[in-house]
C-alpha cells in the first residue's frame, strides 16, 4: 500500500513538472523562428501625379478640322461646344460649327455652272449632344506621370444651315479627352451628321464626316 502511495505521488510530481516546463519550450521554438519571407520583392510603390477634375461641372472649348460634306468637297471647319457635366459618366454638350461647302462634280466639268451662290454654300451647324464616357483610363507620359482620360460615344440633334434651307439634322460619333491638368483638356473627335438634301439630283440623306480636335476649359 505504501509504495503505491509513493507510485501515485511521484506520477503526479513528474506530470507537474512536465506542464510546468512546456510554454517555456514552445516560446523557445517560437523566438528562434524566422518569419521573414524567403524572397523579399525591391519593388517600391511609386506616387504617380495624375490630374483630376476637382469639382468643375462645366467645360467650354474650341475646336477645328475637316469636314466632308457629300457633293461639295471637304471644308476647314472650326467652332466651339459648351458641356455640362451630369456625372462622372454622363454630360450635355451644346456645339455650333461653320464651313464653306466646295464645288459638285457638276459644276467642276461644266466649267461657269453654279448650283449654289457663295451665300448658300456657307455651311453652319449646331446641336445639342448627349454623351458617355464609355473607358475612362490613363495615359503615362513618363513613369511618374499620368494623364486621366476618357473614350466617349456622343449623338444627339440640331440643324444645319445650307444650300440655302435650314436642315434637321441627326449626329453621332466617337471621342477621345485627355485631361492635361484639372482645368484643362485637348479633345479628339469623328462625327458623322446626317440630313436630307435634293439640292444635287432626287432627295437623298447627306452623310457628312467630321474629324476635328480640340481644346477644353472646365469652370
Amino acid at each position: 500500500m505504501e509504495n503505491r502511495i509513493k507510485y501515485l505521488f511521484l506520477t503526479g510530481f513528474c506530470l507537474a513538472q512536465v506542464i510546468a516546463f512546456t510554454p517555456d519550450v514552445f516560446a523557445a521554438e517560437n523566438a528562434d523562428r524566422d518569419d521573414r519571407p524567403l524572397i523579399e520583392s525591391d519593388v517600391q510603390p511609386v506616387p504617380v501625379d495624375e490630374a483630376l477634375i476637382d469639382t468643375e461641372n462645366f467645360e467650354i472649348g474650341a475646336f477645328a478640322g475637316v469636314l466632308n460634306i457629300e457633293d461639295f468637297e471637304s471644308s476647314f471647319v472650326y467652332g466651339g461646344k459648351l458641356t455640362y457635366h451630369l456625372s462622372e459618366s454622363f454630360f450635355f454638350e451644346a456645339g455650333i460649327g461653320f464651313a464653306e461647302g466646295g464645288e459638285t462634280s457638276f459644276e467642276n466639268l461644266a466649267g461657269n455652272a453654279q448650283v449654289l451662290t457663295d451665300g448658300e454654300r456657307d455651311y453652319l451647324y449646331y446641336n445639342i449632344n448627349l454623351g458617355y464616357n464609355i473607358l475612362p483610363g490613363q495615359a503615362f507620359l513618363t513613369e511618374n506621370y499620368a494623364f486621366n482620360t476618357n473614350f466617349y460615344l456622343i449623338a444627339g440633334a440640331g440643324s444645319t444651315d445650307f444650300a440655302g434651307d435650314t436642315r434637321f439634322t441627326l449626329n453621332a460619333g466617337a471621342g477621345y479627352q485627355v485631361l492635361l491638368t484639372d482645368s484643362l483638356a485637348i479633345h479628339l473627335g469623328v462625327r458623322q451628321h446626317y440630313y436630307r438634301i435634293d439640292v444635287v439630283g432626287a432627295e437623298k440623306t447627306s452623310m457628312n464626316t467630321e474629324i476635328s480636335s480640340g481644346l477644353s476649359v472646365f469652370f
